[in-house]
């Protein structure tokens, strides 16, 4: 008997409505004005904020290209600028497009990745240094921590946090 996959949940920014609106440049004055506007979703504006963050590399990847494995160390969380994911976790398969982000949250947790991400296309990530960002933690204010901290756990499903964030 073979077994059986779902796809159980997906998530995709809508880029082609950034490109509708003129976001094509994230440092042009137009895309500059619409996010100032606040007629962008919190997604759509996460994703240009990232977008055009000048310290993530860019990495690219062919289709059929795993780019993490379930249960390896986190080093590195990836962006998806462009391109399709799926990921993989058991018996379950996540549908992951522009605006994703693999690994960021069980890279902060001290925690291995939670699934495997396969390319299904031709994809562009923006590379996030996760002992960059843990480095950062120990420096902000308690309050923004706790912030982080609640976001990762939600994320992740924890009843409780197994590292730095503590």
């Amino acid at each position: 008997m073979s077994e059986e996959r779902k796809v159980v949940a997906g998530f995709e920014v809508a880029v082609e409505k950034l490109h509708a609106l003129g976001v094509v440049d994230p440092y042009c004055r137009h895309s500059l004005e619409l996010y100032a506007s606040g007629k962008l979703t919190s997604e759509e504006r996460l994703y240009f904020v990232l977008l055009s963050s000048a310290t993530l590399n860019s990495a690219p990847f062919t289709a059929n290209k795993s780019i993490v494995t379930k249960g390896q160390p986190v080093g590195a969380a990836y962006f998806v600028v462009r391109g399709q994911l799926l990921g993989v976790d058991g018996d379950k398969l996540y549908r992951l497009g522009p605006g994703s982000v693999i690994g960021l949250a069980e890279g902060l947790a001290g925690l291995p990745y939670s699934m495997s991400a396969v390319t299904v296309s031709t994809v562009e990530t923006r590379v996030i240094p996760v002992h960059q960002i843990a480095s950062m933690l120990g420096k902000m204010p308690a309050a923004l921590r706790g912030i982080v901290r609640t976001v990762v756990m939600r994320t992740l499903g924890l009843d409780f946090m197994p590292s730095t964030l503590r």
